[in-house]
């Protein structure tokens, strides 16, 4: 179920392999969560991705969901010194993730934090919900100028907390910049019927391909959302 938007770019498979590291500020070495094999939680492709501007790294973590069941999911990142210091801890996480989903996680550091890192990890617990609302919106995007404009609109009859879209920029399929929005009508809350519109890349140029994953969560549970 992994849906990747913006089709006037050319489609790719697999992004990059499966261990990507995409930095000129942090040279550092990356350890996988041990919980992966047995969670059913499969890690497609991991980057740190400066924002450009020289304020943050992000550290993505693009996963697909094949636990056989809707989850939410919570991860640490850790940012290490050489010695194994931790000196920088930061969360992220999704309260709803379709079986068969591909999503994205990351930790947003600073770049001053880490300026001694040597290494990242990261960590992450899943639980099972039924608040899934992944099939009841539709999410589009199309590049204008530099930007890409974003649109989505919530099928359900229930209003939910909205649509947190999550991209990363790519340049001869390399990462070169990652973006994050949250749509919704007011707040967190998208209601029944809306569609809205966002729009990322503000800070990005140079660009010639995206990927494009987005997550939803219901205020009720959905049992029969598939």
């Amino acid at each position: 179920m992994k849906k990747r938007l913006f089709s006037i770019f050319v489609a790719m498979g697999m992004i990059i392999s499966a261990l990507s590291i995409e930095s000129d500020f942090v040279p550092a070495t990356t350890a996988y969560a041990e919980k992966e094999a047995s969670s059913g939680v499969i890690i497609d492709d991991e980057y740190l991705i400066p924002d450009g501007l020289g304020y943050f790294t992000y550290y993505v973590v693009v996963a697909t969901n094949n636990t056989g069941s809707d989850i939410a999911i919570s991860a640490d990142f850790l940012a290490k010194d050489k010695t194994g210091v931790v000196l920088r801890r930061v969360n992220d996480y999704s309260d709803a993730v379709k079986n068969g989903q591909q999503f994205i996680l990351y930790g947003q550091f600073s770049q001053e934090s880490i300026r001694k890192a040597a290494s990242f990890e990261y960590d992450y617990t899943i639980a099972p919900t039924d608040k899934c609302a992944y099939s009841q919106v539709s999410v589009n995007a199309q590049k204008n100028g530099h930007l890409v404009e974003l649109s989505a609109t919530n099928y359900s009859k229930y209003d939910i907390q909205g649509v947190g879209v999550r991209t990363i920029f790519l340049k001869n399929g390399k990462p070169i910049a990652f973006d994050t929005v949250n749509i919704a009508d007011l707040g967190t809350t998208f209601r029944s019927g809306s569609t809205n519109y966002q729009v990322v890349g503000m800070n990005v140029s140079d660009y010639d391909d995206v990927v494009v994953t987005y997550t939803s969560v219901s205020n009720i549970p959905l049992p029969s959302d598939t």
